[in-house]
């Protein structure tokens, strides 16, 4: 089973790495657990995230390629 990566950035700093991964069956199944970890993520943000920033979930896969990007981006009107 491929073994998939969930890394958080906030800007360019990457604030979460995921060193262990989760072995899932497929990219569908990537997919689905991205949305979940950026939903959860979200709600704990708490009021960190402010104008001009950008918070990001990266899926990628054992070899570093990146398969999916989550992508918030928070802008003054």
């Amino acid at each position: 089973m491929p073994r998939f990566f969930f890394n958080v950035r906030n800007g360019d700093r990457l604030n979460d790495r995921d060193d262990v991964g989760q072995e899932l069956p497929d990219r569908h199944a990537a997919w689905e657990m991205a949305t979940r970890y950026a939903g959860d993520s979200l709600r704990d943000l708490d009021g960190d995230l402010q104008p001009d920033d950008d918070w990001r979930l990266e899926v990628q896969t054992e070899d570093g390629a990146c398969v999916f990007q989550i992508l918030i981006r928070a802008r003054h009107g």
